[in-house]
């Protein structure tokens, strides 16, 4: 009779070590920020501009620059409607590779239109101001060199192409000017 209620015992245990019962959350653990509209559309256009990305690419969050996001907004080519950006890293054969694509909405969809092979360690910077002021955005992308600064480059559209317009090395924070 005991070895019955052993088995049974040993059954028990296993079916409630195996049914995944843990120590419940507390409330705290619970509790979460209600979500903006704003924050909600940005977790959709996000996942809009993920089917452009190669398999395994991570999006890239710069150090700087707009609220901290991995997808930043400004119009290059003066139609006022924003053009985003989304800088990506992924692994190929020998290494990983960094590039930033431009996109364009048409007709309520994203659409890939450029897209630039960038270098360094990461990225520090990604947005879009008048760096020439001649009226229109340009792309500005500060890389990350590691124990040698920083280098940043400039883009402007020309015939939906990313052109490099200029080149040049900063140390620290990278301020608009």
């Amino acid at each position: 009779m005991p070895s019955k209620f052993i088995k049974i015992g040993a059954m028990l245990t296993t079916i409630f070590l195996l049914g995944g019962c843990g120590v419940p959350a507390t409330p705290g653990e619970l509790i979460k920020p209600p979500s903006t509209e704003a924050s909600l559309q940005r977790d959709k256009t996000s996942q809009e501009f993920i089917k452009w990305l190669p398999d395994k690419a991570q999006l890239i969050t710069p150090m700087e620059g707009q609220e901290d996001n991995a997808i930043s907004f400004g119009d290059m080519d003066g139609d006022g409607i924003d053009e985003a950006v989304v800088v990506y890293e992924y692994s190929k054969n020998k290494g990983s590779t960094i590039k930033a694509m431009l996109l364009r909405q048409e007709n309520e969809a994203w659409q890939k239109i450029s897209e630039v092979e960038g270098f360094g360690y990461g990225l520090d910077y990604a947005g879009f101001y008048d760096a020439d002021e001649d009226g229109h955005n340009e792309l500005a992308l500060g890389w990350s060199l590691g124990e040698a600064g920083n280098g940043l480059d400039i883009y402007t559209l020309s015939e939906d192409k990313l052109k490099l317009l200029s080149k040049k090395a900063y140390q620290g924070k990278f301020i608009l000017r």
